[in-house]
């Protein structure tokens, strides 16, 4: 599989999942304007007409900013839970929406997508696992807090994008004022820089060969930052070599492929 980080961070974020057998696609969130996915897919000669199927894991503004232009002009397909649905305003599919459960898979011509529940401050949160022949991708952002199903695919795919939202001592010591930092690191906010690295050590295996950090704060986190914990980690744990990326939440990333 081929996967690209469009944007990923509080300002926008989107995935693009592709099948190279079949070159159909999915898109996984659409919190930047469909003009700016179409400008970054063609960075690297992709297109939105590839996408079978948006999904989407909440109905918060940086996972869905894009979703009605984009759905309109392209008629695409959306998948997304009902409460989901019922939480969004403005940024509602046109139509041709499909209501998904937690725990249902979808298949798109070649490519499976799973939903899992999560813990984040929104109506029905889901993560996804996208499944390509034997290939497996886990894509988790917003996770308040330690999820036994994370830690349990974590072991079981082949490439994962985590997010690893904040830097404990920047969140305490910055200038948010102290509801928002509660928020934050509450059960059903994000998860910190820590929190990601113990579910790495603990649940990680010699399987998983593309690990993608995303959701960085931009206030709360830096990617040097990140990368000297994920650095820490991997020397106390020199079974566990794989390729890891930092995603920006200013530029498309590259195509990384799976397998």
């Amino acid at each position: 599989m081929n996967i690209i980080v469009l944007n990923s961070g509080s300002n926008g974020n989107a995935v693009y999942v592709e099948s190279p057998r079949s070159g159909a696609a999915v898109l996984l969130d659409c919190g930047i304007s469909r003009r700016q996915i179409e400008v970054r897919l063609k960075v690297h000669g992709r297109y939105l007409q590839n996408v079978r199927g948006l999904f989407i894991t909440h109905e918060h503004a940086d996972h869905v900013r894009g979703v009605p232009v984009t759905a309109k002009m392209y008629r695409m397909p959306t998948f997304l839970t009902e409460a989901t649905w019922r939480g969004l305003r403005m940024n509602r599919p046109h139509k041709g929406h499909r209501f998904i459960r937690s725990g249902e898979t979808v298949k798109v011509e070649d490519i499976s997508v799973q939903a899992f529940p999560k813990s984040h401050d929104a109506q029905d949160p889901v993560f996804f696992l996208v499944t390509i022949g034997e290939l497996r991708f886990l894509y988790v952002t917003d996770l308040g807090v330690h999820n036994d199903e994370v830690a349990r695919l974590l072991g079981e795919v082949d490439a994962a994008l985590l997010e690893s939202n904040y830097d404990e001592h920047m969140l305490n010591t910055g200038p948010y004022p102290e509801h928002l930092k509660e928020r934050i690191r509450a059960p059903h906010g994000h998860l910190s820089n820590l929190q990601a690295m113990e579910l790495i050590e603990r649940h990680c295996n010699g399987r998983l060969h593309t690990l993608i950090f995303g959701h960085l704060s931009e206030n709360n986190n830096t990617p040097e930052i990140v990368q000297r914990e994920i650095d820490a980690v991997l020397a106390r744990r020199p079974d566990f070599r794989p390729r890891i990326v930092i995603a920006s939440r200013y530029e498309v990333g590259e195509v990384l492929s799976v397998g």
